[in-house]
């Protein structure tokens, strides 16, 4: 062969001496150079040629294909534009360019995507050039990916998927980036096609199964994790999202399981860490749970989520006081909250016109604090304040409709990052925006860094400070912050005049039914609390109760009855203080509002644990006609442990709360010990809760409309 290359070199050289003119021959000697090595003269040739011909599209393809085999991309680039710009549906051409053109960087690798992109067209039947492209741009996606530049990449992984639909890892990762996005049907969609071309895709499945549990099916997730790690037992991801799933389903002795399994995959991964400190701490094994947060923050400094987690799991510990808490909150804003604040906003800024405020919560759906915060902004006067939902919430359910149809505005925020809602905010005109979610999950405290509002407030319903100094208030009252507590806070306080809290019970509500001691023969105590809150000196408060009362029984309910490890860690625990288990009720919550409030029919008098008092559940026993005996908050405790006192205060029911354990137990004896008066109590304490300031539901509306007032004026006044 090389033999033959010579023979033609010496052939084209005579034909060139006695035709120096001569284009064709100058170019194909200029191949045979080409061929042989000799890369210079080989251009020196074909350019010479292309001076002579320069409407031959072959001589600069030729040129290209050479300088490309020689590793010179840039020369290569420049003699395929040549010859495509003489010859603009060569496909093959296309091809080439698009091949050559990414060992040259990112311009060019963009370049080589267009390009390919145009051979595609040319020649729809030739997969080279498509495989090629969607390959390229599957990898131009990932430095964006990394960079957080999430819409880029997904942009670019949608052209990928659309020139090569067929390619499983190009569909899971274009799935990934709409996830990123906050695209959930978008992903899930892809996800679905990701294991329609490959079954047995374990990642795609963990994935697919968190994506489930965030969006509501979870028992769907769990089973897609599953299906995850049949395939692919030592998947670590699909072992920390099972952990996910289960501990939403309640299943919390499962999910401490699954997560103990990624962790001796990956002694190091702190999701798994955290997944397991929130199962445990779901038990009611709290002081457990507390070291495995601190693990999980130190091998993930920048996991947000798992320091806000460890701040609300703080809240639950015996002895945490207001200082303490302060000082790691602040340590979370000093590496969080960080973002610059927008530029000052335009408001108009006229004290008296009616006011946009706007609200920001993941818990516009069915959650406890919803039965707040719904009768709440219902009450609000509308020719004062207009409202601006901010949802935050990624699986929306009917309740999200009620609160829907209250908004003046309503924003699905759950896809927008913190940036873009603080964007939407400052378009929208907002005056007031209120934080409804401190650092409970899925909590926006990045928008508030921002400062898309004139004024920001966070509220007392969240107890605890944020660490962040960019709200202008703290809206409490001095029942739940009393004086001297301003030290605990990174925020201003603004004390409401009344208690910051009422409820009305929800219209699905039971009537009261009959004192269950009549029937039953003995007194039945009970809690309806997350077992977070049922804590070792809350077991030993209420083992103190049943000993003082003779054959009384406690029902305890809560979605961790359904988990075998709940319920014999809440067995064992109340042992240890000397209550048989004969002396409890487990119960599992029923479906519905109705069903599960129609429970406080079976029990006679409410027991409220410590520190972390009730709520929401509070309210609800007695608006069923339960008295709930609780325990005054300490000097040095945090506003959580002083919720049930002013629940009792606000109620006019002060004669229950109880200063000690002995009071505690006395209170129990003295309710239990006259049925007739604890039957009357319960027929008349619907009626007396929505007489009392605790039910004056429009009361604390106008509360939080002068507050917000006395707020905007401050701003006015430093605007003119």
């Amino acid at each position: 062969m090389n033999g033959r290359l010579a023979e033609a070199e010496i052939l084209y050289g005579r034909i060139l001496e006695a035709a120096p003119e001569q284009a064709d021959a100058r170019h194909l000697l200029g191949v045979l150079c080409g061929q042989a090595g000799r890369v210079e003269q080989a251009a020196a040739l074909i350019g010479e040629a292309m001076a002579l011909r320069p409407d031959a599209a072959d001589y600069p393809a030729n040129l290209a294909n050479i300088l490309d085999a020689a590793g010179q991309p840039e020369r290569a680039a420049a003699a395929h534009r040549r010859a495509l710009s003489l010859a603009p549906d060569a496909a093959e051409g296309w091809y080439r360019f698009g091949n050559a053109l990414p060992h040259g960087g990112i311009h060019l690798r963009e370049a080589a995507v267009t390009a390919l992109e145009r051979a595609v067209r040319l020649m729809p039947g030739d997969h080279r050039a498509a495989g090629r492209a969607a390959l390229l741009l599957q990898i131009m996606a990932r430095p964006h990916r990394d960079a957080g530049r999430r819409a880029e990449a997904a942009a670019l992984l949608e052209r990928s998927v659309g020139l090569l639909p067929e390619d499983a890892g190009i569909r899971f990762d274009r799935a990934a980036a709409l996830y990123a996005l906050g695209d959930r049907s978008g992903a899930m969609r892809e996800f679905r096609h990701t294991l329609a071309l490959a079954p047995g895709h374990a990642e795609a499945l963990s994935n697919l199964g968190l994506l489930l549990d965030e969006t509501g099916r979870t028992a769907d997730g769990a089973t897609a994790c599953r299906r995850a790690l049949s395939v692919q037992p030592g998947h670590v991801e699909g072992w920390v999202n099972l952990s996910a799933a289960c501990e939403t389903l309640g299943r919390y002795g499962a999910a401490a399981e699954a997560a103990r399994r990624a962790l001796a995959l990956h002694p190091g991964h702190a999701g798994a860490f955290s997944n397991l400190a929130g199962a445990l701490g779901l038990m009611g094994r709290v002081e457990e749970s507390l070291p495995l947060l601190q693990r999980a923050v130190r091998l993930d400094p920048d996991d947000r989520d798992a320091r806000s987690r460890y701040l609300c799991a703080l809240l639950y510990r015996n002895g945490q006081d207001g200082a303490g808490l302060l000082e790691e909150s602040r340590r979370w804003a000093e590496r969080f909250a960080v973002a610059e604040p927008l530029p000052r906003p335009a408001n108009e800024p006229d004290p008296d016109r009616r006011l946009r405020v706007g609200l920001v919560s993941g818990d516009f759906r069915n959650h406890a604090f919803s039965f707040y915060m719904e009768p709440l902004f219902r009450a609000f006067d509308r020719s004062l304040v207009e409202l601006f939902f901010y949802s935050t919430a990624t699986a929306p359910d009917a309740k999200t409709e009620r609160f829907r149809a209250l908004a003046d505005r309503w924003c699905d925020a759950a896809a927008l990052t913190e940036e873009e809602l603080a964007v939407r905010v400052r378009q929208d005109g907002v005056d007031i925006l209120v934080d409804l979610a401190s650092h409970t999950a899925g909590n926006r405290l990045g928008v508030f860094t921002r400062r898309p509002a004139p004024v920001q407030v966070t509220t007392a319903v969240n107890i605890v400070t944020t660490g962040i100094d960019r709200f202008d208030a703290c809206i409490t009252d001095a029942l739940l912050a009393p004086p001297g507590e301003e030290a605990h806070y990174a925020e201003p306080l603004l004390r409401l005049p009344r208690f910051s809290w009422a409820y009305q019970g929800p219209p699905e509500a039971p009537e009261v039914g009959p004192l269950p001691a009549s029937r039953n023969g003995f007194i039945t105590f009970g809690s309806f609390n997350n077992l977070s809150k049922i804590t070792e000196e809350t077991a030993a408060l209420w083992a103190g109760v049943l000993r003082a009362v003779p054959n009384s029984r406690l029902l305890l309910k809560y979605k961790a009855m359904r988990d075998p490890a709940s319920r014999a860690h809440l067995t064992a625990l109340f042992a240890c203080h000397g209550v048989a288990s004969d002396r409890l009720e487990l119960r599992r919550p029923p479906a519905g509002i109705h069903a599960n409030l129609a429970d406080y029919n079976d029990m006679d008098i409410g027991l409220d644990p410590y520190p972390y008092n009730g709520h929401t559940t509070t309210c609800e026993a007695l608006w069923m006609g339960v008295p709930v005996i609780v325990p005054a908050g300490r000097l040095r405790d945090l506003g959580i442990a002083r919720v049930g006192s002013a629940m009792m205060v606000s109620a006019g029911l002060s004669e229950l709360i109880a200063p000690d354990a002995d009071a505690y137990a006395a209170r129990a004896v003295a309710l239990a010990g006259d049925l007739d008066a604890l039957a009357t109590l319960r027929a008349g304490l619907r009626s007396r809760v929505m007489s009392s300031p605790l039910g004056d539901v429009p009361a604390l509306a106008r509360a939080y409309e002068a507050a917000f007032r006395t707020l905007w004026r401050r701003w006015c006044a430093t605007a003119r």
